[in-house]
Parts: C-alpha cells; sequence; structure tokens
C-alpha cells in the first residue's frame, strides 16, 4: 500500500515554517507497514490544491493531509477538497456541536468566523478534534482516502493516533504491508557498519537493508513486503536479523530500534533500580535525554550540573583536595562525583561527567574531546574511565559524551560488564 502526504499553507511554501509535521506522519506510516511514496507542499490556492488531491487520488490509496483548516480567509483546504469530489460545504451538525462543546468548555464564544470551520464537503466523515477548535475530516476520492488533520502539531498528533490511525488500519485489511526490523548501533561508522554487513543482499535477497546515521548512533533497518506467506516472510526477517545481529556484535544497543537512553531505561525498569546523574561539560544533556523517555520518573532520581569546582564540592562531596591536585578533568574527580550523586540520591547507580567539549581547551591545555566518566551502582562498584574524542565542535563533543555514559551504564546493567 502506497501513501502520500499533502503539506498546505504559504507559510510552508515560503519556509517560514518547518514542516515537522511530514516527518512525524512518515514516521507513524512506516510504524505501519505502509511506504511514502511522496510528499508534496501547496500554498494556500484552491485551484492548486485541488488539482493536486485529483492527482493523488489517481495514485496513492493512502493521502494525509495538513494545515488550511482554521477560521481565517487563507484556510482553504475544505474548498478545495470539495472541490475535487465536485460536492458542495454544507455546515456539518457533528463538527459543530463537537466546536460547541470545545468553546462552552472554556467559555468562550463561538463566533462566525469560527463556524467557518464546521463547513465540510458534504460527504465528508468528521475526525474529532480534541486538542484545539478545527476539526479535521476524511473522504474517499477514487481509490485514495483522504484524512485532513490540522497544521498545529499537537492537535495533528492527537488527531492522527486517536483517528486516523484506526481508520488505516481497517483499510489495509490484508494488503501489502511492509514488515520492518530496527537496530540502534552505537560505537561505528556507517561506512564500518556497511562493510561488516557485506554480503547482506546475496544471503536474504528479499530484504532491503538500510541505514540512517543520527550522531552518534546509527539505525539500521530491514524491510520487507509482507506477501501472502506473511509467516514465512516473518520467519525470514527474523533470520536476517539474526545474521546482522551477530555481525554487528557488541555494537548493537538496541535490537527493536530503541534510543540509548529508552534502552537505559528499560534495564532500569525491569530491576527495579534507580539513577542519578551528575554532569559538568555535558551541561544537564544526560538528563534530558533521559527524562525524554516516557515513564522516567520510576526510576530517574536526581540530576546535578556541578559546572563549577565549588558546586562538586558543595553538592557532591567532592573532595578539594582530589581538584587541586587532579583537577576537575580527572577519573578521579568523575568517580568522587559519581559516587557523591548515588549518595545524595540514595539511588542504585549513578553515572558522572567532565571533560573538554571546546572549542578551547581547560585551563591546563587538556585535549578538546577528552572525557572522564564515573559509574557507581550496587555492591561497591566504582569505576571511571577516559576516552579521547577527535571532534573540534561542541556540540557533537556533548552529544558523544553524553551517549558514553550513558553506555557504559546500560552495558553494566545487562551483564555486557561485570567489573
Amino acid at each position: 500500500m502506497t501513501a502520500e502526504i499533502l503539506s498546505t499553507g504559504d507559510e510552508v511554501l515560503l519556509g517560514d515554517l518547518v514542516d515537522t509535521n511530514s516527518a512525524f506522519l512518515c514516521d507513524r506510516l512506516k510504524q505501519m507497514g505502509i511506504r511514502v511514496s511522496q510528499i508534496t507542499v501547496k500554498g494556500d490556492d484552491v485551484d492548486a490544491v485541488c488539482e493536486t488531491v485529483l492527482a493523488i487520488s489517481r495514485r496513492a490509496r493512502i493521502c494525509l493531509v495538513t494545515g488550511g483548516l482554521g477560521p481565517t480567509r487563507d484556510d482553504i483546504t475544505a474548498l478545495a477538497c470539495a472541490e475535487a469530489l465536485k460536492a458542495s460545504l454544507t455546515l456539518n451538525p457533528t463538527a459543530l456541536a463537537s466546536m460547541k462543546t470545545y468553546f462552552d468548555r472554556r467559555g468562550f464564544e463561538l463566533t462566525p468566523d469560527n463556524e467557518k470551520q464546521a463547513w465540510l464537503p458534504d460527504s465528508a466523515q468528521v475526525l474529532e478534534n480534541t486538542h484545539g477548535t478545527a476539526p479535521g475530516f476524511a473522504f474517499q476520492l477514487n481509490q485514495c482516502w483522504f484524512f485532513c488533520m490540522p497544521g498545529v502539531p499537537s492537535e495533528m498528533k492527537q488527531m492522527m493516533d486517536a483517528c486516523v490511525v484506526p481508520r488505516i488500519e481497517a483499510i489495509q485489511g490484508e494488503q501489502t504491508r511492509l514488515l520492518i526490523r530496527r537496530f540502534t548501533v552505537f560505537g561505528l561508522h556507517e561506512s564500518r557498519v556497511g562493510t561488516l554487513l557485506t554480503g547482506f543482499e546475496d544471503l536474504f535477497p528479499g530484504i532491503r537493508l538500510g541505514f540512517r546515521a543520527s550522531f552518534p548512533v546509527i539505525e539500521v533497518k530491514l524491510v520487507r513486503d509482507a506477501d501472502e506467506a506473511g509467516k514465512e516472510a516473518e520467519t525470514v526477517l527474523a533470520q536476517a536479523g539474526q545474521w546482522v545481529a551477530r555481525q554487528l556484535g557488541s555494537k548493537v544497543v538496541s535490537m527493536t530500534g530503541l534510543s540509548l537512553e529508552a534502552e537505559v531505561g528499560q534495564c532500569l525498569a525491569r530491576k527495579g533500580q534507580t539513577l542519578a546523574v551528575a554532569e559538568s561539560c555535558t551541561g544537564g544533556l544526560i538528563a534530558h535525554l533521559i527524562t525524554q523517555v516516557p515513564g522516567s520518573s520510576d526510576y530517574f532520581l536526581l540530576s546535578a550540573v556541578t559546572y563549577a569546582n565549588s558546586a562538586k564540592i558543595r553538592v557532591l562531596g567532592v573532595n578539594p583536595q582530589t581538584l587541586d591536585t587532579c583537577g576537575a578533568v580527572h577519573e578521579n574527580t568523575a568517580l568522587e562525583m559519581a559516587v557523591g550523586a548515588r549518595q545524595v540520591a540514595g539511588s542504585d547507580w549513578a553515572v558522572s561527567t567532565t571533560g573538554i567539549a571546546g572549542p578551547g581547551g581547560g585551563p591546563t591545555l587538556k585535549q578538546v574531546g577528552t572525557v572522564c566518566i564515573g559509574l557507581a551502582g550496587p555492591g561497591g562498584l566504582a569505576l571511571t574511565k577516559k576516552f579521547e574524542f577527535k571532534f573540534d565542535d561542541r556540540e557533537k563533543n556533548k552529544k558523544i559524551f553524553a551517549a558514553m555514559a550513558l553506555e557504559l551504564l546500560r552495558r553494566h546493567l545487562t551483564g555486557e560488564i561485570s567489573a
């Protein structure tokens, strides 16, 4: 099954607004095993949008449309779709009632301008918007189902998950879909990953192999069409996945495409253990990554960004003599930071970072890209690792420092490293 995305609005076409909606929708469809063949952007032009809708209806099975459902004169999606359908715009009672409820709950008056949003093509089905005023709508033209959603990302995402995904799943039925398997790889260059997987196409000719670098990790993706022999397709894909895992070995941090921080979170949750973080050079990045994972409040207790030496002493209990003798960027300092964070938080685990992110060197002209990572854990575990990277870019260094800290923790949590 093929799908297309139509993004509308002059603000998108002119580059005033970055189209993050399409990226989200592509990802959602990919998770459903549906391939997006084309993304089109059209301005606030009724004829242009109408012509595009007609063209898409002749070549795609699904089309997701975003934008143009607001109350102003340049919101023309409903009108353009009505023209493509050769239908009239009518005041939809379901959409109007939903809007009235939304306004009443907030103590606002429903104005004629807002009421315009309830005028939809007369054959359209309403998609409820629980996060805003603009109702979405769906209709079929030729062999294609169109799902028109607001351009506001929060409203679009809610509508997609609550209203559109179930309808698409019903349309999918037993049609050909995509089987996808993802691996998250850390610690290898993309070229090296490609070399290690040489020969894959000969071994598994029906499976497409893809790579996506998102520094500092790489996603390896296996894709196969699920034909009538669906179970056989799944079996072959599983065999291909096992081969990839063997070839890449310990560099695979997730067999399901999860992020490094999500894998760490799953490990902590399974064990019923908790974590604290003490950061200097990463400036809170590790804590940010961890708290991006839903449910992290179950295992994440404390974050301390101790940039100054005085903060390391006062907050974490780092020995002043250690700082005087060794300096802030040293294995001993990182170790005391981790041990101190674990004690302060009362957590099972604590990880720390101290280093030189650049672009200039530290007070003792230590190499840019140097990081010391401390780890403290159950049973008196306390260790430190020093790494030296060759990046001159501050942001890259912070990302790789944070990832190394998370990977060190993950490998201890999984038992890949026992001491």
